[in-house]
């Protein structure tokens, strides 16, 4: 009778799975995705109140501006730490790059309204529309 031997495997296998190397790289895809958004708010602003709003047409999203302006007197176009002097100035070149260009103005509800109303100006003085956040009132 012969004897079967049985031997054993003397080569690695060449393969790697790499499967979970891709569930990792969605993960953190999905994560950056989420957060990326909610980093363009720098700046803590107390938005004002609005009790009724006005239904309008939405521009384009790459032709919107987001102008920040905190209770210290902090300004932040885009993600762009500015001094106020300089906002019309930058609106403008902006705007001659863009002629759809519409800055979201979001003005804390504490700040006075002389630096509201220069922020306004320089927005006027550039040709840009405007748009003003708020929170809405949830109560209805």
């Amino acid at each position: 009778m012969k004897r079967s031997r049985f031997h054993a495997q003397t080569h690695a296998l060449a393969e790697l799975n790499i499967t979970p190397l891709l569930d990792l790289v969605f993960v953190l895809l999905i994560i950056f995705m989420i957060t990326t958004p909610l980093m363009e708010q720098q700046l803590p602003v107390d938005l004002p109140k609005a009790s009724t709003s006005i239904a309008t047409s939405l521009p384009d999203p790459k032709s919107i501006l987001t102008l920040t302006l905190s209770k210290d007197g902090s300004a932040l176009l885009g993600s762009e730490k500015i001094r106020l002097d300089q906002l019309a100035s930058l609106l403008t070149q902006r705007k001659a790059r863009d002629p759809e260009l519409v800055v979201s103005l979001r003005a804390d509800s504490s700040l006075p309204y002389e630096t509201v109303f220069r922020a306004l100006e320089a927005v006027r003085s550039a040709g840009a529309r405007l748009d003003l956040a708020n929170t809405p009132d949830i109560r209805k």
